[in-house]
């Protein structure tokens, strides 16, 4: 292709990745179950989009030379945004369903989706560095 397609697929697993715990917030605020069972369908969407994104990711990356400045920061970029990942999916499997969490499974849910935010925030940032900063995916 004559353009680096990860920037068409990131949009919508960001979104839905990083609404889960401000949905979750909500929950435990009015105590109602239809936020909860949004945060948790808004991780699983969030995560079945993210396999594209990362496939369209690696391929781009290979277009990084090794030699490049922009090379630690895209494999930082790929570190980061995968553990935000794992912190979703761990906080996935820790709620146990769609329903509220139970006793500690709670907690875990919110710390791992708050962890899960920052990774995801700040991987974000470093995707902007790459395209703004070092001109990758960018045409001459």
């Amino acid at each position: 292709m004559r353009h680096p397609t990860h920037a068409a697929f990131v949009h919508f697993p960001i979104a839905l990745l990083g609404t889960s715990l401000l949905f979750d917030a909500l929950g435990s605020w009015r105590a109602e179950p239809l936020f909860w069972a949004i945060a948790f369908w808004n991780i699983a969407l969030g995560l079945a989009l993210s396999l594209p994104t990362v496939g369209t990711g690696l391929a781009d990356s290979i277009q990084v030379p090794e030699e490049s400045p922009a090379s630690v920061a895209t494999t930082r970029h790929l570190l980061v945004m995968l553990s935000a990942l794992f912190c979703y999916g761990l906080a996935l499997f820790a709620r146990g369903g769609s329903t509220v969490p139970a006793n500690n499974a709670l907690l875990e849910t919110l710390t791992l989706e708050a962890v899960g935010l920052g990774l995801l925030m700040y991987g974000g940032w470093l995707g902007g560095e790459l395209v703004y900063r070092h001109g990758v995916g960018r045409s001459d």
